[in-house]
């Protein structure tokens, strides 16, 4: 976390895109070098710069704005993305812990989950209503009412999975704190994460 900080305040204060690409290549070759998703993860990074390069291009301010704009947009994400992979989620939504009350961080928590469960619900329901020919080119009427019918089944669906969730977590010990706690202290393979966050934000400072 302290890592995606500093890579996120070096895109803030950054104002030459030259230190924030090097320091994207640098973030490239650490995620090689510790054996995760890195091809992966340079492509969900760059789903930013769209957003970005539209931005900039409304500015009109040429394209050293849009450079520096894209590059703000694809490193923090990269940074944010070799987090997610590395890390398991349950120590990520520990840390809202210290920040939130017990409740809303169990929340957020059980949010997470839900949120696939449900996507992959809609997913399977947009594909077996395809394959039963529910979707009719011209037909609103036909088309609304299949969808209606469909959604109102995800709400039921959606409500027993949370139900039947609650029970087998109730039966394996659930008592109001499901992120794991733990004493937070620095290890001796923390510091590679640290000093390229630091080396990072310190390229930065010096590139003006």
């Amino acid at each position: 976390m302290v890592f995606v900080l500093l890579v996120v305040a070096s895109a803030v204060l950054a104002r030459n895109p030259y230190p924030l690409a090097i320091g994207y290549g640098v973030l490239l070759v650490v995620a090689m070098a510790t054996g995760l998703h890195w091809t992966r993860v340079i492509v969900l990074s760059w789903y930013g710069a769209l957003f970005a390069l539209l931005y900039g291009l409304s500015l009109r301010g040429g394209i050293w704005t849009v450079a520096l704009l894209m590059i703000k947009a694809i490193t923090p994400a990269f940074a944010v993305l070799m987090l997610i992979v590395s890390t398991p989620y349950p120590r990520i939504f520990s840390l809202l812990n210290v920040f939130f009350p017990e409740i809303l961080a169990a929340g957020l928590f059980m949010t997470y989950r839900t949120l696939f469960i449900l996507l992959d619900m809609m997913d399977n329901f947009a594909a077996a209503i395809r394959f039963r020919g529910g979707f009719s080119p011209g037909s609103l009427y036909k088309n609304s009412a299949n969808i209606s019918r469909g959604i109102g089944m995800l709400l039921v669906r959606a409500v027993e999975r949370a139900s039947r969730l609650y029970a087998v977590m109730a039966v394996r010990g659930y008592s109001g704190s499901m992120a794991e706690k733990g004493t937070i202290r620095f290890q001796r393979q923390d510091w590679l994460p640290l000093g390229t966050g630091a080396l990072l934000l310190l390229l930065v400072l010096v590139w003006k």
